[in-house]
C-alpha cells in the first residue's frame, strides 16, 4: 500500500525531542557526521515554484557554517593574510588557516583549486587559482564579531590569481542551494555561486564588480550559441535588488524544467531555458581574466567574495564523484555510499526555523510507524526526486 506524504504542517511534533543540527564543525575535525542527514529527519521540504508556494522534497541536506571560527577573541581574523607576489603564478602556494581549511572535515567536503589557464586574444590575462586566496576573515566589530571564508582575486603584473572551491558532493540531481554572502573590492572581477557538470549543464549567479551594485546576472548556460552570438534567453539581469556589497541570502532552486533564483528568500528570476540535465557540483569562486564578461582588473587592485554560510538541500544520481564526460578538474576519493533510502517519515522544513541550519520538524508520515512504505516516486508530484544511488 502506498501512502501519500501528508500536508506540510499537518502534523506538528514536539520540536525539543526532534531537532538536530546539520552543520561541518571544522574545528572539531568531526569528519563522519558531515556526511549523515540529520538523525530526526528522513526528508526536507521548502516552498518554491513559480508561485514560490509548491512544496518541494529533497533526501539529502548539509550546511557550513563559518561564523563562528575565532579561538582567540575577536580580532584573530580582521587582518587579511598578504597577498600573493608577481612570483608566486604557479598556484603551488599553501592555504592560510589549514587548521581549518586544510582539516579532515574540510577537505571530505571541499576541495580548494590551483589550476590555471593561459592568456588568449579575448581572455588576455593569465588566471591562476591558488589555494592563498581561500582564507578565514572576521568582522571587526568586537559586539559582533563573527568570522566569514573569504575568497580573493588579485591584479598581479603578469596575471590575475584567483581563488575556487569546489563541493566533492558531484551528483547533485536537483537542489536548492544558499549562502548568506557579500562583494567588496575592486572593479573588474567576478564571483560565481553555480552548479556545473560542463559548459552546456551549468547554472549561475554571478555578480560582477563592473556592475550596479543593485544588478546580479543569473543565467543557465550556454549564454552563447555556436557562432559566439548572444543566447538572449539564458540570461535574467534584474537590476534595484539589494546591493551586493551587503549581506545577502542568495539562493538557486534547481529543478527537472525549471530554475529559479531568490534574494533573501524573494524570487528574482526564473528560466526554463537549458536547465542543467546531467549530475552536478557546486562550485564557488571569484576571479578574472581580463575579457569582456569579468573586466579588467587594474594592477594592484583586488575583490572579495566573504560568505558566512552555505546551506544545500539536494537529491543525488550516479555514482558521488559526478558523471563522466564532464570538465572536472581533480580527481575525487570515493566515500563509501549510503544505502538508498526509499521511505520518508519524518518531513524537514529548512525555512522559517528558530537557528539556521538546524531544520525543523513539520510532519511524521504515521503510515510509516506501521509498516506501510512511501513510494519516492509519489514524491515525484509535489518535487522531483532522483535518488537512482544514495550519497555515500
Amino acid at each position: 500500500m502506498i501512502s501519500v506524504l501528508p500536508p506540510l504542517g499537518a502534523i506538528v511534533l514536539p520540536l525539543a525531542l526532534l531537532l538536530r543540527p546539520v552543520q561541518s564543525e571544522y574545528a572539531a575535525g568531526n569528519v563522519s557526521a558531515l556526511h549523515d542527514n540529520s538523525q530526526n529527519c528522513s526528508c526536507y521540504v521548502l516552498n518554491s515554484g513559480k508561485d514560490s508556494n509548491t512544496p518541494e522534497y529533497f533526501q539529502y541536506y548539509r550546511f557550513w557554517d563559518f561564523r563562528d571560527l575565532a579561538s582567540n577573541g575577536p580580532r584573530q581574523y580582521i587582518n587579511a593574510p598578504p597577498e600573493v607576489n608577481n612570483t608566486q603564478d604557479q598556484g603551488s602556494e599553501d592555504v592560510w588557516d589549514a587548521n581549518i581549511l586544510n582539516s579532515d572535515a574540510w577537505n571530505v567536503d571541499w576541495g580548494i583549486q590551483n589550476w590555471s589557464k593561459p592568456a588568449t586574444e579575448d581572455f588576455p590575462t593569465k588566471m591562476v587559482n591558488s589555494p592563498a586566496n581561500v582564507y578565514i576573515m572576521q568582522n571587526e566589530d568586537e559586539n559582533d564579531a563573527f568570522t566569514f571564508l573569504t575568497l580573493r582575486t588579485s591584479r598581479l603584473d603578469d596575471f590575475q590569481s584567483a581563488a575556487e572551491i569546489e563541493n566533492e558532493q558531484k551528483n547533485l540531481k536537483h537542489c536548492s542551494m544558499r549562502m548568506m554572502a557579500r562583494v567588496v573590492g575592486s572593479k573588474g572581477a567576478c564571483a560565481g555561486f553555480f552548479t556545473y557538470f560542463d559548459d552546456t549543464n551549468e547554472s549561475d549567479v554571478e555578480i560582477l564588480t563592473d556592475d550596479p551594485t543593485d544588478m546580479i546576472r543569473y543565467t543557465n548556460q550556454p549564454a552563447l550559441d555556436k557562432e559566439g552570438n548572444e543566447v538572449t534567453e539564458s540570461s535574467q539581469n534584474p537590476s534595484d535588488l539589494p546591493h551586493w556589497d551587503e549581506w545577502q541570502e542568495h539562493r538557486i532552486d534547481w529543478f527537472e524544467k525549471n530554475s529559479y533564483w531568490y534574494l533573501n528568500n524573494k524570487q528574482v528570476a526564473a528560466n526554463t531555458y537549458s536547465v542543467p540535465r546531467v549530475p552536478s557540483g557546486l562550485v564557488i569562486n571569484m576571479w578574472s581574466d581580463g575579457g569582456e564578461w569579468s573586466g579588467n582588473m587594474s594592477i594592484g587592485d583586488s575583490a572579495e567574495f566573504q560568505i558566512q554560510w552555505i546551506e544545500l538541500t539536494f537529491n543525488t544520481s550516479g555514482p558521488l564523484e559526478g558523471p563522466a564526460g564532464g570538465n572536472n578538474k581533480r580527481s575525487v576519493e570515493l566515500w563509501p555510499r549510503k544505502e538508498k533510502k526509499e521511505n520518508c517519515e519524518v518531513v524537514c522544513k529548512i525555512d522559517d526555523v528558530q537557528k539556521r541550519g538546524t531544520p525543523e520538524v513539520v510532519s511524521v508520515n504515521h503510515s510509516m510507524a506501521t509498516g506501510v512504505s512511501v513510494s519516492w516516486g509519489v514524491l515525484g508530484i509535489v518535487g522531483v526526486v532522483s535518488i537512482m544511488v544514495g550519497m555515500m
